[in-house]
Order: C-alpha cells, then structure tokens, then sequence
C-alpha cells in the first residue's frame, strides 16, 4: 500500500484488473444509482436495452435496488458484493431468457426461466450464477423452454432451488443452501460439496422418481435444534455418498425418507462435528447457530474453513474434503466475485490548490 496520484493509479488498475475481460466484450456498461453519479444508465433494464451480445455491465454499490432484469442476450453482469456492508449490488427479479448469461457478486430476489419478451430461441444454454445472494428461489427452466449447461457455484441460496424437467447438465456446487431442493430432472444433475444449513429439518425432493435417482455426494447437512432432526428425502430415489450431518444442538440429525420414497447411504459421517475454523452455535445469527434468518456478514468471525483435525477433510469422494472447499475452490462468503481485483479508497487529501493532484491511499485485492 502507498500513497499515489489518483487519476493515473486508477487507469493503471482498470486497464490490468479488467483487460483480460474487456477483450473478449464488445464493450463494458457501468451502472451507478448513486446521488452525483454520471454514468448514462441507473436501472439494470437500461443498460441491458441498451447493451450488445457479450457485452458486461458493472453494478456500482448502492443503497438502492437496480431495479428488475428481463435478460433477452448473452451478457454478464458483475456486481461488487451480496452481503459486504455499504458494498453490496442489488437487483430485483432476474428473468433469464437468452443463452450464454453470467452473473457473479450479486444479491437478488429470485431468478428465473422466462417466455417474457422478444421470442428467443430455445435451447437456453450455459448459465451460470456465481458468488450470488438469492434470497428467494432458484427456478432453473420451466414450460416448454429448456435449459442446458446450468452452474451454480459459490451462492447463499435463501430460497428454494427448483429443477423442472426442461432444465438438463445442471452443477450445483460449492454452495450454502438455506431452504429446500427440489428437482423434475436427475438424470444429468450433480449435487455436491454444498452446505445444506436447517433450523429444524432440511427437505430435499425427487419429483420423478421414474427419471432416475437423485445423486447427492460430499454435500454437509447441517442444523442447531434441541431435538433430534432429519433430512426429509421425498419421494426417490436417492443415492447419499460420503455426505456429513451434524446438529450443532448435540442431538441427532439423520436422514430419512417418506413412504414412498428410498435411500442408499454409503461413506457417511453421520452426527459428526465438522469442525469449522470459527463458528459459535451460543450466536443465533452465526452459522452454527439457531436462526434461519442466516446472514454472512452478521458476524464476521465465521470461518467455515475447516480446522487441521476435521474428519471431512480427507473423506470425500477421491480423498478429497467434505463441503464448500474441495480442491482449493475459495467460497467468499460475501459474495465478491472471485477472480475480479477490488479497490478502495482509504485515504485521501481533504483539499487541494487549484489544478493540484489529489493524493490517495488506494488498496487492491483479488479474490
């Protein structure tokens, strides 16, 4: 960190921080909804009007929502953050109706297939979500307008994720999962290395039993309920490889599936403490704890890296760890988009003679 001329550290930053992006974009939109700002567009719609295919619009931080998104074009939209405070990127509801769509580093109501629109033509294909606060539901496809080549990695997933029979090639991965899962479509479904995080209980639904079993592998179960709790398998069937449960209360939390549905269970650590870097179930609001109102930044010292001793560090599939960091991927729990540098302004001079530089303490970081 040092003390540099704004203007001239700022161009250097941008151009090495966003080069690699800016050539393979027709062009890159910022939107900023701030009082004082000068950029052409303040509502998400605007620029995705006013945009080309390919092109990526940057979410300035904000008080306020962006407003709602109907997304007719290839296009990635990138925002700061989900949860960091005065940092966070807001949109409203997305309706996902085009291919080739990416969207990382932000917080949003609910993401969805859509027919709203100028037509365009099925199949809908390579979507990805990374590093997103959802805080309703997840619908990947719907009537008619199939969806292939889904990814959704590194998320806070409040609501229900929902994969209807149209949607096929679909990774959920690496991500926390605060509701309910429920799927049409197994046969090309991969779900592993997640958290699924109750208060209670968690439910996880096989709609088509006919389609194929649910495969769930080296995903972690977790809850803090004073009785003993339950994943609820509905319908079936399922295939539970190498997963882990835990209640953090101390009583029990085991599968179990409904009458007409079935399980096999093979490696499982079941009723076993993951052992998290940091987590404190005393705090209702850390991940340990009892509320189901989770937030990421409520308390900072949430680590769910796992400690040295952790029996799920070797015992997933292959030997490699149990949840959210197999292979070294790197979960930000606050939703900045991995990969993408950051700046902030940290310190600068409070007044300058006319036509001086300013001088500003600025600091860099890539996640």
């Amino acid at each position: 960190m040092k003390t540099i001329t704004f203007f001239k550290q700022f161009i250097l930053c941008f151009t090495l921080g966003f080069m690699t992006l800016a050539l393979s974009a027709q062009s890159i939109i910022t939107i900023d909804n701030n009082p004082n700002s000068t950029t052409t567009y303040t509502t998400i719609q605007d620029a995705l009007d006013n945009a080309s295919n390919n092109d990526i619009i940057y979410v300035q931080p904000s008080n306020s929502t962006y407003g709602n998104a109907i997304i007719s074009k290839p296009i990635t939209i990138i925002g700061r953050s989900h949860s960091e405070t005065a940092k966070i990127s807001t949109l409203g509801t997305i309706s996902v109706r085009s291919s080739n769509v990416e969207l990382k580093g932000l917080s949003t109501s609910t993401i969805s297939y859509s027919l709203t629109g100028a037509p365009v033509a099925p199949p809908f294909v390579g979507f990805r979500l990374y590093e997103c606060e959802v805080n309703s539901s997840v619908s990947l496809g719907t009537f008619n307008v199939p969806a292939d080549d889904v990814e959704l990695s590194g998320n806070i997933l409040r609501g229900g994720v929902i994969v209807d029979d149209t949607a096929s090639n679909v990774e959920i991965s690496n991500n926390i999962l605060l509701s309910s899962l429920t799927t049409q479509h197994t046969l090309t479904l991969t779900v592993r290395n997640n958290i699924f995080r109750g208060t209670s209980s968690i439910s996880i639904t096989n709609n088509d039993p006919a389609d194929g079993t649910l495969i769930l592998f080296d995903n972690m179960f977790t809850i803090n309920w004073n009785n003993n709790g339950f994943v609820n398998l509905n319908n079936g069937p399922f295939n539970l490889t190498n997963n882990l449960t835990y209640n953090f209360s101390f009583a029990s939390l085991d599968f179990q599936s409904n009458a007409s549905g079935s399980f096999t269970e093979t490696g499982s650590l079941s009723n076993t403490n993951p052992l998290f870097t940091n987590v404190d179930d005393s705090i209702s609001q850390s991940f340990a704890g009892t509320s189901s109102a989770y937030d990421s930044a409520f308390r900072p010292e949430d680590d769910l890296t796992l400690q040295a001793g952790s029996p799920a560090l070797t015992t997933g599939t292959g030997g490699e760890q149990i949840g959210l960091f197999n292979s070294g991927f790197n979960f930000e729990k606050l939703g900045n988009p991995r990969g993408l540098p950051s700046l902030d302004i940290t310190n600068y001079d409070g007044a300058v003679p006319k036509n001086g530089n300013i001088n500003v303490t600025v600091t860099s970081k890539a996640y």
